[in-house]
This record gives C-alpha cells, structure tokens and sequence, in this order.
C-alpha cells in the first residue's frame, strides 16, 4: 500500500526522470559516437575522465601561453624602456656639447672683441691691466 501511494503521487516525476535518462544516455552516445568511441565500449567511466585530463591540459597551456606572453611584453617595454633611456643621454650628451660649444664661441668672441678694442693711454692704469690680461690668457692658454 505505501509503495503503491508514493507511485501513485509521484508518477509524473518518474515518468519526467526516466524521460531524462533516456535523453542523457542519447546524448552520451551521439558525443562518444562524435569523438570516434563506440558507446557499448566505452562507458562514461572511462570517457569522461579523458574530457576532464584535455581540460585541464588545455586551461594550463593558456595560462602558460598568457603568463609567456606577459613576460615577452614586459622585456619588450624593459628594452623600449632602455632603448629611450640611450636616446635621452644621447640628447643629453649632445646638448652639453652643444652648450660647451656656444660658450666657447662666447669666449672667443669676448677675446676677440678685447682684442681688437683701441687702447688709449690714460694716467689711471689702462695700459698695465690690458698688459697684465693678455699675459694672463697666454698663460690660460699654456
């Protein structure tokens, strides 16, 4: 009598599981028929686990591809990085030469113009100082 309620009440759900079952036990067959297994051979014992092992396989060689393809990124910046560094001291370098340049033309052209200014003796020492800088920029020069 117990049994024959519970069928009673429930046979809607059973008849809806057992629907289930077939429709799983289909699908199983067409995906192992899919990957070339025969079905009566291979049950999901042994067929799924292999899904499972390409699975991981497959998630680890993208995490390895990923984690290459970072690491490739950051030595391409590191070497970008270190390629504008060289560039930046070279500009450097050429503009503390170019500086040096200038103020040494400046020089040269302060040298130049004393030299050719007219001198004109005056009782305040002119003469001397002009004397005593020229003596000192020949010495400059040794």
């Amino acid at each position: 009598p117990v049994l024959k309620n519970f069928v009673s009440t429930n046979e809607g759900q059973l008849d809806k599981l057992q629907k289930d079952a077939k429709t799983a036990e289909e699908a199983f067959n067409n995906v192992v028929n899919y990957f070339g297994e025969n079905a009566k051979t291979t049950p999901p014992s042994v067929f799924f686990p292999v899904f499972v092992r390409f699975v991981r396989a497959y998630k680890e060689a993208e995490h390895d591809n990923e984690q290459k393809k970072k690491q490739e990124e950051a030595m391409r910046e590191k070497l970008l990085a270190q390629e504008a560094k060289q560039q930046d001291q070279k500009s450097q370098t050429q503009r503390v030469k170019r500086q040096q340049q200038h103020e040494l033309i400046a020089e040269l052209r302060r040298r130049q113009a004393k030299d050719h200014r007219p001198v004109y003796e005056r009782k305040d020492g002119t003469i001397e100082d002009i004397i005593t800088v020229e003596w000192k920029i020949e010495l400059d020069n040794f």
